[in-house]
């Protein structure tokens, strides 16, 4: 289903950008916005869970932080580059919004809290692996 979807925005980005091209002596710009991730209802144990820090195999620390407005949960993962939305997409799995970046949290069956955290993009591509 991804890679439908991931195919479909390419060939809409593609077919954008040939008919956005210059006509005459105006110019014309044309904005393309990804697809946007399917945001899937977060249980309260999760949001509570996936928080916390996370060490990097480089030594950096991957710092997950929750915000809560209301009845409105959100997210936020940093990898040191600042705090950047996550939003949960089924399962433990979190897609960054305006970034190619993946993230699985990953737990034992004996426990509650997630101790891994697998970075990947969008395509699946292995970025970076996290321990609790």
């Amino acid at each position: 289903m991804r890679t439908k979807l991931l195919l479909a925005a390419a060939a809409t980005f593609f077919t954008l950008t040939a008919t956005a091209a210059p006509q005459g002596a105006g110019t014309e710009r044309v904005d393309v916005v990804g697809a946007q991730p399917r945001q899937v209802q977060m249980a309260p144990f999760m949001f509570d869970n996936v928080q916390g820090l996370f060490e990097l195999e480089d030594g950096r620390m991957l710092t997950v932080t929750g915000k809560v407005d209301g009845k409105t949960r959100t997210l936020y993962a940093d990898l040191g580059d600042g705090p950047t939305e996550i939003v949960h997409v089924g399962k433990s799995r979190f897609v960054a919004v305006g970034k190619d970046l993946r993230f699985s949290f990953e737990r034992p069956n004996s426990r509650r809290l997630p101790d891994t955290v697998r970075i990947t993009n969008l395509a699946g591509r292995y970025v970076a692996l996290a321990q609790r």
